[in-house]
């Protein structure tokens, strides 16, 4: 069912969690391989949580597919890209455990590294304010594969260069909620969007009135399951619309190879929620691909971040700087 990436650079997953990546048999992975492993604790009261198996870290390496510089023009006009966010990081699973997670950070900074390079500038929001949430454990899965070099180095500097502003975020009710300051907004992926961003029903009365104004809507993985909070207090104005979300089928899957350490729970597949709300899925095989559906930007996966990032800089160029 997956598409596994290359084992490339397998040592920086090192042996002391229990899997001796030298004699990793990938037909038939051991057990240790296989289990998800404990994560270190953010803050001294969070529950116990794991991240991925060495296993499927490597397996899912590199991060997003043909990561290389873009030229495509630079920006010069008014106006930020609206970044929304989580600050949490802790999603239970069906069977209790709870998975170490946030936002991808090839899903998040890979798109933040080329539009920052194309000339766009940001301002961040989480539902409360909180720092966002980085899934840490993704940088060293920035490996190189198929002639194009690791990343991690430009996924971390991006990182820094707004830690800052990341840490200290607005809160959705802190924004205008004319949105006239913004160009687009921007929604990453990673496990995050599960948690609670999809109840925000402040967020979703800026989507609807992004909708209103067709201010491009960016998104890539389950940062669409976000569209939700659009049916909260109002009408949902993305019925009909095709978008493009990380397969439900695939989640059901990953626990097999450790990636979720189990099942989502009930209500947390946000592909058949989306639909329930009458989008249609464009596609529901894992790949990299990315689509537009109107003022909706939509990539599939992390594996479509360089993809995605590239279609995006395309449309908001021809928007907002168009070539006379």
């Amino acid at each position: 069912m997956l598409a596994l990436g290359t084992c490339v650079h397998a040592e920086v997953f090192l042996q002391k969690e229990g899997c001796d990546v030298s004699t990793l048999d990938w037909n038939n992975p051991s057990a240790a391989c296989l289990a998800p492993v404990p994560a270190e604790k953010t803050h001294p009261r969070d529950q116990d949580s794991f991240i991925p198996s060495v296993f499927s870290r490597i397996a899912f390496s590199p991060s997003t597919h043909g990561f290389h510089d873009l030229d495509l023009g630079t920006y010069t006009g008014a106006g930020k890209i609206l970044v929304y966010g989580t600050s949490k990081y802790l999603l239970q699973m069906d069977n209790g455990n709870f998975f170490h997670t946030g936002h991808h950070s090839s899903e998040l900074f890979t798109p933040l590294y080329h539009f920052e390079r194309a000339g766009f500038e940001f301002e961040f929001a989480t539902v409360d304010g909180g720092p966002i949430a980085i899934e840490e454990w993704t940088f060293p899965m920035a490996t190189a594969a198929d002639g194009f070099p690791a990343f991690e180095d430009k996924l971390r500097e991006t990182q820094a260069t707004h830690r800052a502003a990341m840490d200290s975020p607005k809160s959705v009710l802190q924004l205008d909620r004319d949105l006239s300051d913004y160009l687009a907004i921007f929604i990453p992926g990673g496990h995050g969007p599960l948690i609670e961003m999809h109840n925000d029903k402040a967020f979703g009365h800026l989507l609807r009135v992004a909708h209103e104004k067709a201010l491009p809507i960016m998104s890539l993985c389950h940062g669409p399951n976000v569209l939700r909070s659009a049916a909260l207090g109002g009408d949902f104005p993305f019925r009909g619309y095709k978008v493009k979300i990380f397969p439900d089928a695939t989640d059901d899957y990953t626990p097999s190879l450790g990636y979720l350490p189990g099942y989502l729970k009930p209500g947390y597949r946000p592909a058949a929620e989306l639909v329930a709300l009458g989008m249609e899925l464009e596609g529901i095989e894992l790949d990299d691909s990315v689509h537009q559906d109107r003022e909706l930007i939509t990539a599939m996966s992390n594996l479509g971040a360089q993809n995605f990032a590239e279609f995006a800089i395309k449309s908001l160029l021809a928007k907002y700087q168009p070539v006379v």
